[in-house]
């Protein structure tokens, strides 16, 4: 699971900043930079020492020279504690008839409810039809699509960098929705069976959005290509934890004829 001293030494170990053989940055060079003394980073990396304040996970940040998405993180995870299995869950979210009847009118627009740790709740027949076996009961997620159904390698025509950027996504949903009583335990002991899951996850890194407009994804019934503008919108409802999955087929790129 998710943990500060894990993440700061990733990001330690990975900074354009450091001047360590191998590249990175030792606790040396952090620690002159945080005005903090070697020992001290080293129990935060090795979760020895107390959450960190608000002040000092900003100075280990602009020494890190970290990106927007890392930052946050990094506050994030200074809090977080994870939810223990024992405790009781936060319910699934309510699908009523009237959010069916919204995002089946949305067709041929590719759309559904999904909750934050990527949980399909309800899928239109399009949705469905082009992402096979996604609303599956034995599937009924994001993630396990990905990495589970062999199918989504075929779908998916940059398998590797969607795949990727749904996992370091799913990190910063984990770490920063914890307080809402988030389970994510069960998902990620299933998860775990994957090596490729593992591999990217181990990689450490977070996302807070898509890395670029469009993705590219393969109709396998009528052997098509839909450059899909993906969105994943809040739901505008107070106090409600629904995520509206929208995919639109905008076409290939335009090109400039008068050039």
């Amino acid at each position: 699971m998710p943990e500060f001293g894990t993440f700061l030494r990733q990001l330690r170990e990975q900074s354009p900043r450091g001047h360590r053989r191998g590249g990175g940055m030792s606790r040396a060079e952090l620690a002159t930079l945080a005005e903090r003394g070697v020992s001290y980073i080293t129990k935060l990396e090795q979760g020895e020492a107390q959450a960190p304040s608000y002040a000092l996970v900003e100075s280990l940040a602009d020494a890190l020279g970290v990106t927007d998405a890392e930052r946050l993180h990094l506050h994030h995870l200074s809090n977080y504690r994870h939810v223990a299995a024992s405790v009781s869950p936060r319910p699934m979210p309510t699908i009523t008839v009237a959010n069916k009847a919204y995002v089946d009118n949305l067709a041929p627009a590719l759309s559904g409810f999904v909750d934050d740790a990527w949980n399909v709740l309800y899928a239109n027949p399009v949705y469905s039809r082009i992402y096979r076996h996604i609303d599956d009961p034995e599937i009924g997620n994001v993630l396990t699509w990905f990495f589970f159904v062999p199918e989504s390698r075929r779908i998916m025509v940059e398998w590797e960098r969607e795949a990727h950027l749904t996992v370091a996504w799913f990190r910063g949903l984990m770490v920063g929705n914890h307080l809402n009583g988030l389970d994510c335990t069960q998902l990620m002991n299933t998860l775990s069976r994957s090596a490729d899951f593992c591999r990217m996850w181990e990689a450490g890194d977070v996302a807070l959005g898509r890395h670029k407009e469009e993705m590219l994804v393969r109709d396998l019934d009528r052997g098509t290509l839909l450059h899909l503008r993906a969105q994943v919108l809040k739901w505008p409802e107070p106090a409600s934890p629904l995520q509206l999955y929208l995919g639109v087929d905008v076409g290939p790129p335009q090109t400039d004829s008068t050039s």
